[in-house]
């Protein structure tokens, strides 16, 4: 009975499933520091608990490591189409963030750049009350997705430089 039960997990890890929240990071040397325009932006503070819960350490106080700056931070929404009545029926929602990325002396590993996350959703004006907390949830998932962008193309360049 117990081998029926481990059996659907061990499939799942023999095939390489892992959930899509986890970020694998390359073995770093030194820490992360999170720096962001913004000292209330909560992107920052996700990007450093990601980092964290990947096995990565944290710079403390005065330590130098790699630093990842956002140097910009944008969402937008606006009316992507209008029905006959000129009542919005789809938005479009743009996350787009500007970051930079350093290592311990202050060497450019990643110039400026911008990533853009794009997103359409239709609008029901019949089922008004859930429209505030959908786009709420669509923000999140961005939110998700650019750490994870971010965080792929740090990992990508890490992995190129020599130990």
């Amino acid at each position: 009975m117990r081998a029926l039960v481990l059996l659907p997990v061990l499939l799942l890890a023999a095939c390489g499933f892992k959930p899509s929240n986890v970020v694998t990071m390359a073995a770093t040397d030194k820490p992360f520091t999170v720096n962001s325009k913004n000292p209330y932006s909560p992107l920052a503070d996700n990007i450093e608990r990601v980092l964290s819960s990947s096995g990565v350490p944290l710079a403390e106080a005065g330590q130098a490591g790699y630093t990842i700056t956002i140097a910009d931070e944008t969402i937008e929404t606006k009316p992507l189409s209008l029905d006959k009545f000129a009542q919005v029926r789809e938005y479009v929602s743009r996350y787009r963030v500007e970051y930079s990325l350093t290592d311990a002396a202050g060497a450019i590993l990643i110039d400026k750049q911008a990533v853009e996350l794009r997103r359409e959703f239709t609008y029901d004006i019949n089922t008004s009350a859930g429209s505030p907390a959908e786009q709420e949830l669509l923000q999140r998932e961005m939110q998700q997705e650019m750490i994870r962008a971010i965080l792929r193309r740090t990992n990508i360049v890490l992995l190129s430089r020599p130990l």
